[in-house]
């Protein structure tokens, strides 16, 4: 599709609409074009790579070569909403992709019978703070909502959610909302675990960690040692990548998640996704992996990767038959150690359940998760001012007919030292490993 061919023009608020628009002076003309064939992005995927280049705030999950392989195994019914920028001087120069949306329609929003579109979220998406070019935020911000308020959405709301709540793009994304009038609601909101680097590279990056922490790994590696060759391993530009995916895959299989069917090698479709990313990240630089050996038996692998001066967290696996020697949190500090010597990566997101034992006595900050309603018309709006008491009320009522129970649950936990798997200590709705 021919970007300068965009089938919808500038969108306008709906008719009779109090809400005023925000006065800009903008430099470029916008316009929407809304995609419903995942093959229709292909044309726009040079645009879509500078586009993730000159973003407000970096997110991996939502680059070309991630969202494309999840739109093709888990994808059903997503609309691609981009949001193109015009020269209004030279109408025949190519737009430029100002910012892109995938959404997911929702027919009834938290079960009431309101139409509302969503942020796409996969099983094995952990962010999804949209990509908006950062000298045109928002002006893309405002088209955006436009369109929707115009009825091209055929939604009462949209939902934003898993998104960074302490970055760039949330500051914007509450701005150009007041502006506009659109009332707006916290749905969800969690911190969880962010390690970022310090300013001087000569300090030893482990000295954030606590030094119970660093002893215990260091006894449970010597006693390993002592009974096999231990190898710290990271992937290399001339190394076999399809070996490491192997390797992963195997590991990952062979546990709680093989037995569960939830491992990425259980389905073809989790295979062929996490290869191909994997590939597509390492042929680009952007790859991440380690991996740890015990006499040349692999035993743990760690897959993460870089957007911007950024990295994500993606998976890890370890084999349980050494989980008494905590595999996985070894290679954790090894990843520490290693964001210290990336040129440009400032920040590693763990992506992670936010009560994550591990994760948090690793972690040196917190990050800010949150997803917002934003009501973009009558019903939405009403819907959105009530949600707060909607909650409050569900609460109370739940509360009234439940009768008290003693937590047991520390007595069921998992030992967080025999089950340290980085990544799956617990299982949560989307937004977390």
């Amino acid at each position: 599709m021919d970007p300068r061919k965009a089938t919808q023009g500038p969108g306008t608020a709906a008719a009779g609409s109090p809400r005023r628009l925000v006065p800009t002076k903008a430099k470029h003309r916008t316009s929407v074009v809304v995609l419903r064939d995942p093959q229709a992005l292909s044309a726009f995927v040079p645009a879509w790579e500078e586009l993730a280049a000159a973003a407000l705030e970096p997110n991996v999950f939502y680059e070309h070569w991630m969202l494309l392989p999840a739109l093709e195994a888990f994808g059903k019914d997503i609309v691609v909403v981009l949001v193109l920028l015009h020269d209004p001087h030279n109408p025949d120069a190519p737009a430029k992709l100002g910012a892109l949306f995938p959404l997911e329609p929702v027919q009834r929003f938290r079960k009431l019978k309101v139409s509302a579109m969503s942020l796409w979220q996969h099983l094995h998406c952990y962010v999804c703070t949209p990509l908006v070019r950062a000298d045109a935020a928002k002006e893309c911000l405002v088209e955006f909502f436009r369109w929707f308020r115009s009825g091209g959405a055929s939604a009462s709301l949209v939902e934003l959610g898993c998104i960074s709540g302490d970055g760039p793009f949330h500051k914007m994304l509450i701005d150009v909302t007041n502006e506009l009038g659109l009332r707006n609601c916290i749905t969800d909101i969690f911190t969880r675990g962010l390690w970022h680097a310090g300013y001087d590279k000569n300090t030893d990056p482990e000295s954030a960690v606590s030094g119970d922490l660093r002893r215990r790994l260091r006894r449970k590696e010597k006693r390993l040692s002592e009974r096999g060759r231990v190898e710290h391993l990271e992937i290399g530009r001339e190394d076999d990548v399809a070996r490491w995916i192997d390797e992963f895959l195997r590991i990952e299989a062979s546990g709680w998640k093989g037995q569960r069917g939830s491992a990425l090698a259980s389905s073809e479709r989790g295979r062929r996704y996490f290869a191909e990313i994997v590939t597509s990240a390492f042929r680009r630089g952007r790859l991440l992996m380690l991996g740890l050996d015990f006499n040349g038996r692999p035993i743990a692998r760690r897959c993460a990767f870089v957007a911007g001066e950024g990295s994500f967290a993606f998976k890890t696996a370890y084999d349980e038959e050494f989980a008494d020697f905590s595999p996985g949190a070894m290679l954790e500090l090894d990843s520490i150690r290693q964001l210290q010597t990336l040129p440009g990566v400032r920040w590693m997101d763990s992506c992670a359940t936010t009560d994550n034992f591990l994760v948090n006595r690793l972690s040196n900050e917190r990050k800010t998760i949150q997803s917002l309603a934003i009501g973009t018309g009558a019903l939405g709006e009403l819907l959105v001012s009530g949600l707060p008491l909607l909650r409050w009320t569900t609460r109370r009522i739940l509360k009234m007919f439940s009768p008290d129970k003693p937590d047991d649950s520390a007595a069921k936990a998992p030992d967080p030292w025999a089950a340290q798997n980085f990544t799956e200590m617990k299982e949560a709705k989307t937004c977390k490993r």
